[in-house]
């Protein structure tokens, strides 16, 4: 998946060149927490372990679907993409809202908790529990920092839109 974006990006700044905005350091640094946390459960260095192949098998589809979420929005995002701790408008950015955006305003990081916590149940591991919490505040923040950005360029047509889409996850938050 990482390639994928990584490709898609070179792609988006071609399209449309960013403006400059310097990532917080906070976010940074979270997600290499985030980072080290999961590659510790995949690699089966598991705290607290659980079996149960019933579980994990409702893990795995979590993972399918976060993984189609994901790609969906990108796709859906184009040129208007950037990452996600950059916050910026890029120029001739444009508000989306069809595709999965006419359900969920923040897609990609709904499609993120949701694959990452099933990639957890699957290695088996309790502490996706603990995992999901903290992975839902910095989501949050991720999302307020977007929405106040968006919510200036675009005004009272962010907001309508706001209105009528759920935050993270289609029909669910």
């Amino acid at each position: 998946m990482r390639i994928y974006w990584f490709a898609l990006t070179k792609v988006a700044e071609i399209k449309k060149p960013k403006t400059d905005n310097t990532p917080r350091k906070t976010e940074k640094i979270s997600n290499i927490l985030a980072s080290i946390y999961l590659l510790i459960n995949l690699l089966l260095i598991v705290i607290f372990p659980f079996k149960n192949i019933t579980v994990q098998i409702l893990g795995f589809i979590l993972v399918i679907l976060g993984f189609v979420e994901c790609v969906s929005a990108r796709k859906t995002l184009d040129s208007n993409w950037t990452d996600s701790f950059e916050y910026q408008i890029k120029k001739k950015h444009e508000l989306i809202t069809q595709g999965i955006y006419k359900y969920v305003r923040h897609p990609i990081y709904g499609g993120i908790l949701i694959l990452t916590n099933g990639a957890l149940i699957v290695a088996g591991s309790y502490t996706v529990i603990i995992f999901l919490i903290g992975m839902l505040l910095v989501l949050e923040s991720y999302a307020k920092r977007e929405e106040k950005l968006l919510t200036k360029h675009f005004g009272k047509k962010y907001i309508e839109y706001k209105k009528t889409t759920k935050k993270f996850i289609p029909f669910v938050y």
